[in-house]
């Protein structure tokens, strides 16, 4: 969304990996924005599995929806990380062709393990 303006990175994060903005401005991918990218990605993946118990906390049509969701949004990290985080050249994205392989999994889902998740940003959990 940068060219909406938007940056979803915090700008001390962006700052420690020496990234800058005129990179995005002329569309460049670079190892410093890789680097704060692949920081936001593992922080975004700890999130996603601290929240994960929330799937399973929850009955009929809106358990499906979160399951799907949270597989979803799975997916698109999973691809961000597999095109080193290059989204100027092949921005990640749902297509159809996700529909059936997400819905294979969310019926397939098994509820996650009880205990602390390796990784959890600490006090993300609700107790």
């Amino acid at each position: 969304d940068w060219g909406r303006g938007r940056l979803y990175v915090p700008e001390d994060e962006r700052d420690r990996a020496g990234a800058q903005d005129a990179d995005l401005d002329a569309g460049l991918m670079t190892p410093e924005w890789r680097s704060v990218l692949r920081v936001m990605a593992d922080r975004t993946r700890a999130l996603f599995l601290a929240g994960r118990p929330v799937c399973d906390g929850v009955e009929g049509r809106l358990r499906w929806e979160l399951r799907l969701t949270w597989l979803g949004a799975s997916r698109v990290l999973d691809r961000l990380e597999s095109r080193r985080f290059d989204v100027f050249n092949d921005r990640p994205s749902l297509g159809r062709a996700d529909a059936v392989p997400l819905v294979w999994q969310a019926i397939r889902w098994r509820p996650a393990a009880a205990g602390p998740v390796p990784g959890a940003i600490e006090g993300s959990r609700s107790r």
